[in-house]
């Protein structure tokens, strides 16, 4: 009940110009082919009506269905700035223009000459008909639509979703002995210092700087940031360029600035220029 509940409460996207006219050129063909190929309601039971009359009767119909759906799709959505539809929403669309095309082929029907019989009835009776051929090719086109939205906009999310996997890993750093002690998103990560046998990282944690200190050197901790924009750039410190706020050029390398950290100058020397201007001149 619930899945039902959320489908008919879904969006809808008809808005195009090429669904618009997808929506009442699919349908429509759909009903014709329908009625002449299989033959419902008894259409060609009636002795007196050979069938080819009853082809040109029902291809006048359609023809006349038709224009008053896109009149409907292009005209008064237009007018009454129609642009969100959720299922129910444009079910209760659809009987409108049910009650419109109905009332076209009514109208037709009592202009023929030989029209006999109940006013109320053959409106009615046109009413149900174009609701009982209309209803599956144009709902059926709507799923359709509706599926294929929410399949791509599922790629979407997952290609975004991988983007930023493969763009920001988390990080895992460890002790000496290989044993996790911290896990971070690379963008929390500001830098890593070296404190003798220990190294003091400095990270966001809800958005305050945090320290922690763990048993390690500088030297092996490198190899965890291969292909990502943390780098050594000084033989005490490690730095996450995409956290520096200001680098600043010295005759014996760069000093920066980081975000959260301003007062701290972090140097680059000589060693990790190269490195250093690799990773900063990266798109």
């Amino acid at each position: 009940m619930k899945r039902i509940r959320k489908y008919i409460q879904s969006d809808i996207d008809i808005n195009s110009t090429n669904r618009k006219f997808y929506l009442v050129a699919f349908s429509v063909f759909t009903a014709f082919v329908f009625l002449n190929f299989f033959e419902p309601f008894g259409l060609y039971y009636e002795g007196s009506i050979t069938k080819e009359d009853v082809f040109i009767e029902l291809f006048i119909a359609m023809t006349l269905a038709f224009v008053v759906l896109l009149l409907s799709q292009f005209v008064v959505r237009v007018l009454f700035n129609l642009n969100r539809f959720t299922v129910i929403s444009l079910f209760f669309w659809f009987l409108l223009e049910a009650v419109f095309v109905a009332s076209v082929w009514f109208v037709f029907e009592v202009l023929d000459k030989d029209f006999t019989g109940n006013l109320i009835t053959v409106w009615f009776d046109n009413l149900l008909a174009y609701m009982l051929i209309m209803f599956p090719p144009y709902f059926l086109y709507v799923s359709y639509i509706h599926i294929k939205d929410v399949i791509k906009n599922l790629e979407n999310e997952n290609i975004t979703n991988k983007s930023v996997e493969k763009t920001l890993p988390d990080i895992t750093l460890k002790d000496e002995n290989e044993i996790v002690k911290l896990v971070l998103k690379t963008e929390n990560l500001l830098f890593i210092q070296s404190a003798d046998n220990y190294v003091e990282v400095n990270f966001l944690e809800n958005g305050a700087l945090s320290k922690s200190l763990l048993r390690n050197s500088i030297k092996k901790m490198e190899s965890t940031f291969i292909n990502t924009p943390i780098i050594r750039c000084h033989r005490s410190f490690i730095v996450n360029t995409r956290n520096i706020e200001l680098a600043k050029k010295t005759s014996s390398g760069f000093n920066l600035k980081l975000n959260q950290v301003s007062e701290l100058i972090i140097p680059v020397s000589k060693s990790y220029i190269s490195e250093f201007n690799k990773v900063t001149t990266k798109p």
